[in-house]
């Protein structure tokens, strides 16, 4: 048995949002694939599916039967160094099941964006010594990854360079020539953007994560866009607290190591 990817028409969109009513929203990835603007979703049947998979990137999601002979056909084709992300409990029983061993558990961190405000972030970005290095990452410089050029900005999930212009949002941190660092939209949604942050290791320490993410999200607040927060290191929460994310539960996801 084999998966199907479901076509997200009406119907089938309306399908996967009766199936995943029951999993945690932790992060925009279901949204995006209930709204055909990112991921993919897969079902063991076309016509009666039990068992439902959404896919973004490393990121896999499940809900239906975990138990059913589509269910563990859905679960086989998870590769390794993938995340199970947060689904009912049974996906979890059924892949420690499968895996033993191989199955790592590990804890991520919720933040709410309510207690986030431009003045506060205004402020946080006129402090910063890295201030006048972050640029917005527009079309002229994510065309420079085409040439080789690092922008730290994973352009998976967009259509193209002109695509993230027009649906994403991003900033990038220059020492001259050279990014190094970025904080931009991984995912967009109607309901805001999931923020993803990275800095190259000689400019670590430094405060430019810090300038990065507060000129992203204050520009959030400033479009009606909702950054989601969701920390997988003390480090990313500590950042989080700073920049005014108030701090949430924690879950468990799980990574597939191989032997």
């Amino acid at each position: 048995m084999t998966s199907h990817e479901l076509e997200l028409t009406r119907a089938n969109r309306l399908r996967l949002a009766r199936a995943f009513r029951h999993n945690p929203r932790v992060d925009y990835a279901i949204d995006c694939v209930l709204e055909a603007q990112m991921g993919q979703a897969f079902v063991d049947d076309l016509d009666r599916p039990t068992a439902y998979r959404i896919t973004i990137g490393p990121f896999w999601y499940f809900a239906g039967d975990a138990d059913s002979p589509g269910g563990r056909a859905l679960l086989a084709e998870w590769p390794a160094y993938n995340l199970l992300m947060p689904s009912p409990p049974a996906w979890a029983a059924a892949a420690r099941a499968t895996l033993g061993d191989r199955l790592v558990s590990f804890s991520r961190y919720s933040f709410s964006a309510d207690g986030l405000s431009e003045g506060h972030l205004a402020a946080v970005i006129d402090s910063s010594p890295q201030r006048d290095r972050v640029v917005a990452a527009d079309a002229t410089l994510l065309a420079r990854a085409a040439e080789g050029v690092e922008t730290f900005i994973d352009l998976a999930d967009f259509d193209s360079p002109d695509d993230f212009v027009a649906r994403g949002l991003g900033y990038v941190a220059l020492d001259g020539e050279r990014v190094m660092g970025a904080a931009y939209s991984s995912l967009v949604c109607s309901r805001g953007i999931e923020v993803s942050l990275y800095v190259d290791e000689p400019y670590r320490r430094q405060g430019v994560a810090t300038a990065l993410a507060a000129r992203l999200l204050l520009e959030c607040l400033r479009q009606g866009r909702r950054p989601n927060w969701d920390a997988a290191n003390p480090e990313s929460c500590a950042l989080a607290e700073k920049l005014g994310y108030v701090a949430g539960d924690s879950y468990d996801s799980y990574f597939y190591r191989p032997q």
